[in-house]
């Protein structure tokens, strides 16, 4: 265990600002402008002639992949389009579309013009449209995506609407690590599991408050829907494999990957798409659920369908049902969590199960958006690199930080705030977890340390322990005989807490 040196970092704030940089040609002039985006800065080029829009160039970005990279070309083409930015933000990713509304005021305002002024998206009344098919899937993240994709190869025609912009959901913000206990990868590699062990593991993870019948379904299915996932017959979807004994696979390209071939599979096959479309009722004739109803950018839609598949997500970013427990902690899910899919089953008497229960995450921050990220990426290399640790707001220890991430929640839960001290050494390993999934550059970093508490993400460093604690507001003698206590069971090879 290396001595340990003053890094800090909890939850972290940098609001937008923007940058002038002019250039001309003959004909058209074109100016540079800057805003900050939900991970870093958007930088746009916009070439005006006149009055007219007639270029936008995005050449500095550094946004979710599957989120907001896939709303800027669409705010790019609306607003070429249009010669206007007065339309609405690209739905799911609202952050990067404020972003590049405020780089593009910037721009049009270094041009001398009103961009308040300039025309507007029409909005044209809406049309009432009636579509047949076998089955309609509410919702394309990556449950619906598959679902669809399962549903064109048994010979059904397919559609797929989906509320936001983008496709990909709270699928495209993941790490894409899947279960495939029973695949023929895991057989072939050696790895020693069962249905029943991975049942067995599952409820002492969700404490036995999972649906056991779900439950059933999930643990002795995985493996063969794994080798369809993966299979030149099945989805066919780009998934790393090593050799190496596992448990779970992890998708080419993280969540957004897969996600990205799911949805270009699902169009090959025949399936039809509609994004901005958000279902607002269930059709019953008869007590059988028969359709959907949805509300579309231009339509209305009555879908008639033989079945309809809910893949609509949770409902972690509506505070209406989320417990009161619960809103305390930062939500780091997708913004199109709201439980439309729950809304529209109650509404026809259908059966809710564990309400009361919300997927919360211990190691999160706070981006300079103010939105939620979880950094298990980060948590996992600064642990096993030469050694971190949480402190809550009195500069003490209070728990395991690599133990049960459910036991690890219920200590938070008696803190008014918590800090992850690191060395450099892990500062650095946890850096690396980070930017390699594409969460945050190196460059961010630069920045959040330089704003040395300020704002969110609240990120400080220090040569010495009383420094640091004087940035966080604790009692230095306090946090010396923590930083001490943890660096000799280290060394002893013992910790109270079983690190």
């Amino acid at each position: 265990m290396k001595k340990l040196l003053a890094l800090c970092l909890s939850a972290l704030l940098l609001l937008s600002g923007c940058s002038n940089n002019q250039t001309s040609t003959a004909e058209a002039k074109t100016y540079s402008a800057t805003a900050k985006g939900y991970h870093g800065d958007i930088t746009l080029e916009v070439t005006i002639e006149g009055e007219t829009i007639s270029n936008i160039e995005v050449v500095e970005e550094d946004e979710t992949e599957g989120i907001g990279k896939a709303a800027l070309p669409q705010l790019v083409e609306k607003t070429l389009e249009t010669n206007s930015i007065n339309f609405d933000a690209i739905s799911g990713a609202t952050v990067t579309s404020e972003a590049f509304f405020t780089a593009m005021k910037d721009a049009l305002s270094q041009a001398g013009l009103d961009p308040e002024s300039m025309g507007s998206a029409e909005v044209a009344e809406k049309t009432e449209e009636t579509l047949d098919t076998d089955i309609v899937v509410v919702g394309g993240g990556g449950a619906g995506l598959t679902a669809a994709l399962k549903a064109l190869q048994n010979g059904n025609d397919v559609i797929v609407i989906e509320k936001t912009g983008v496709l990909g959901g709270a699928s495209a913000m993941a790490g894409a690590g899947t279960m495939a206990t029973g695949s023929q990868w895991q057989k072939e590699d050696g790895y020693e599991d069962s249905p029943e062990q991975l049942k067995a593991d599952m409820l002492a993870n969700g404490h036995n408050l999972n649906d056991e019948a779900t439950l059933d379904i999930y643990v002795n299915t995985t493996g063969a829907a794994f080798d369809w996932l993966v299979s030149e017959d099945g989805a066919n979807v780009p998934y790393q494999r090593s050799g190496e004994p596992t448990r779970s696979y992890s998708g080419e390209g993280r969540g957004a990957g897969v996600v990205s071939s799911l949805a270009d599979s699902v169009e090959a096959a025949g399936g039809t798409i509609y994004t901005n479309t958000k279902g607002t009722e269930l059709i019953v004739t008869d007590g059988v659920v028969t359709g959907v109803k949805a509300e579309g950018e231009t339509a209305n839609y009555t879908i008639n369908a033989k079945a309809v598949i809910l893949a609509t997500g949770g409902f972690g970013a509506n505070d209406e049902l989320v417990p009161d427990q619960y809103k305390e902690f930062v939500y780091a899910g997708h913004a199109g969590a709201t439980g439309d899919g729950i809304t529209m089953a109650e509404a026809v008497d259908a059966d809710l199960i564990n309400m009361d229960l919300v997927n919360t995450q211990p190691n999160s921050m706070i981006l300079p958006s103010g939105l939620g990220q979880y950094c298990n990426p980060g948590v996992g290399g600064a642990y096993n690199a030469s050694g971190a640790f949480l402190v809550n707001q009195d500069g003490i220890r209070f728990a395991n930080e690599q133990g049960n991430a459910w036991d690890l929640m219920q200590a938070m839960k008696e803190n008014s705030a918590q800090y992850l001290i690191m060395d450099q050494t892990s500062f650095d390993a946890f850096n690396k977890g980070m930017t390699n999934s594409n969460i945050y550059s190196e460059e961010d970093v630069e920045t959040w340390l330089a704003n040395d508490g300020e704002g969110n993400p609240f990120m400080v460093k220090a040569d010495t322990i009383e420094e640091l604690a004087e940035k966080l507001g604790v009692d230095a003698a306090t946090l010396e005989e923590t930083v001490t206590k943890f660096n000799e069971d280290v060394a002893a090879g013992t910790d109270e807490f079983g690190y």
